[in-house]
Parts: structure tokens; C-alpha cells; sequence
């Protein structure tokens, strides 16, 4: 050992730390008191039923709702938009239903190929000419 490491006192102890320490130990908090502290504690709340009233009341009355009002939406608005390649695969399911079916006639199968052709003319109408310089 050289004479410098036997000089050398090891550190005394943070008295207030300690003595914080000791404090922290004493507490007499339970972890039990610590997980139910805010359990009376509201959180939520629930309307009665004339509270609801009188919110739908004021609502109506600031929206200045006419009651002779009709909508006139058409349902078709609310119907999803059926692709040309979904409306292709209905086609070809109805037509191997029906062929499958006897005592068909000729007339249905005009049908489903004059729908085929409806379709074939919408697809051809949604396609866009490519430019040259789409490519380079």
C-alpha cells in the first residue's frame, strides 16, 4: 500500500440522507392505503333522465331543426360502390347457376351476355391512354 491509500479516510456518511432514510422507514403508510387513497373519489358522473331533456332541448333549439323537414336522401347514396371486376365475377357465378339448371332459355343467356357487354363498356370507358413519358 502506498501512502496515500492509508491517508485516506473512507467518506463519511450523508447524515441527512441517513436521516432521511430513517424518516421513510417510521412512516406508518400501509401499501394498502397507498392503492385505495382515491377510491371515493368520483370520477364519472351520470345524467339523470330530465338532464338528457333538457341536452337533446337545447340541441334541438340551437340546431333551429325545421319539423316539416323531410330528407330526401336517396338510399342508392348509402349502397357501396360495386367494381367492374365484382360485377364481372357476379356475371360469370349467375351464369354457372343457370347452366347448371334445366329447362333454360336461349333469351337468358342473350341476357347476361348483353350485361357482360355493359360491363366490358365500362371497363373500357374507366382506362386512361398512357402518355410516352409515363414510361421514361
Amino acid at each position: 500500500m502506498s501512502q496515500e491509500e492509508a491517508s485516506e479516510e473512507p467518506p463519511e456518511p450523508d447524515m441527512s440522507l441517513e436521516a432521511d432514510w430513517n424518516k421513510l422507514q417510521n412512516t406508518e403508510v400501509q401499501f394498502e392505503d397507498y392503492v385505495t387513497c382515491d377510491e371515493g373519489l368520483a370520477t364519472t358522473g351520470t345524467l339523470t333522465d330530465a338532464e338528457i331533456i333538457d341536452k337533446v332541448n337545447q340541441d334541438i333549439n340551437e340546431d333551429n331543426v325545421d319539423e316539416n323537414y323531410v330528407d330526401h336522401t336517396d338510399p342508392a347514396d348509402f349502397e357501396p360502390l360495386i367494381s367492374n371486376k365484382e360485377a364481372r365475377a357476379a356475371i360469370n357465378t349467375l351464369r354457372s347457376f343457370i347452366e347448371r339448371c334445366d329447362d333454360i332459355e336461349d333469351r337468358v343467356f342473350s341476357s347476361l351476355f348483353e350485361l357482360e357487354k355493359i360491363i366490358d363498356k365500362k371497363s373500357a370507358n374507366c382506362l386512361n391512354q398512357k402518355k410516352r413519358s409515363d414510361f421514361f
